[in-house]
């Protein structure tokens, strides 16, 4: 196998957007379990299995749209509709990582496992059906999320406070809403068939609710939950963190959220010193 051939398969897989699975963490980050040692191997192969499921999800994705990609400006340089990975090779990479995926689900936690298959699953409902479908779509996407940091609670074997579940999926609305925006501002209506049915008044609308809807649920968590009391102090931090983000998608930083979050500075800040407040004040000492 050829350099050149590796990084095209590596490409096929998006491995730069395996940073979402870091959401099977949570769970284990605010039941304290991080100050286990024993829980790392086992979040290890939870973050690998899911990785995989991801990269799978995206090698099929990209066969039901090849058509489709082999007209766009800039879709046509993947790997796929370039030509530099065959289909039949794709779905054999595809096999190969789904399946390895499930094996190391199954080897961390038979439950855990169950959440893996639920996501390739949706996954695969969205690529075929649901993209198509106006606010199904971002729905679904945001489902995704909650799967991966449910999956999260499965693996480490605690339960998580159904308001943080809440906080994530709004988060994940947020994003989904606000990714959707920045392919208007960037590409407009015509960057994919879904964009049609929606229009930026609207978008502003549900970016607006789903911004509310985080701060809403998170201060809640803050103040229901005995260990979320420590974190009212972030709250300043989440609200600048949307609004900074808000204007970001504005501004034409990019589609997705890596994208924004690094092509903003103060952004890209926000973020790094909200995560860093959350870990120390979870596990600041009584």
């Amino acid at each position: 196998m050829t350099l050149a051939k590796l990084r095209a398969i590596l490409r096929l897989m998006r491995v730069e957007q395996w940073y979402k699975n870091t959401l099977v963490v949570i769970p284990a980050l605010f039941s304290l379990k991080l100050a286990d040692p024993s829980t790392y191997p086992r979040l290890a192969v939870g973050f690998a299995s899911l990785s995989l499921a991801s990269s799978a999800n995206y090698v099929l994705n990209d066969i039901v749209d090849l058509e489709r990609d082999k007209l766009h400006p800039r879709k046509r340089a993947r790997p796929l509709p370039s030509g530099q990975v065959r289909v039949e090779e794709a779905l054999v990479y595809a096999t190969a990582l789904a399946s390895t995926s499930l094996l190391l689900a199954v080897y961390a936690n038979p439950i855990f496992a169950l959440y893996v298959l639920a996501l390739i699953a949706l996954n695969q409902l969205y690529s075929l059906y649901l993209k198509e479908i106006a606010v199904i779509d971002v729905v679904t996407i945001a489902m995704n999320y909650l799967v991966r940091t449910a999956s999260g609670s499965a693996l480490v074997e605690v339960e998580t406070s159904p308001w943080l579940f809440s906080g994530i999926f709004f988060l994940a609305l947020f994003l989904a809403v606000s990714k959707r925006k920045a392919e208007i501002v960037i590409a407009g209506h015509e960057a994919r068939k879904v964009l049609k049915a929606y229009n930026r008044e609207w978008l502003n609308q549900a970016l607006s609710t789903t911004a509310a809807m985080v701060m809403a649920t998170y201060a809640v968590y803050c103040a229901e939950v005995p260990l979320g009391r420590r974190l009212i102090v972030t709250v300043p931090l989440v609200a600048f963190f949307l609004l900074r983000y808000t204007l970001a998608i504005e501004a034409g930083r990019g589609e997705q959220p890596h994208e924004i979050v690094m092509g903003d500075r103060a952004t890209l800040i926000s973020a790094l010193m909200l995560i860093a407040s959350i870990f120390l004040l979870v596990y600041a000492q009584p």
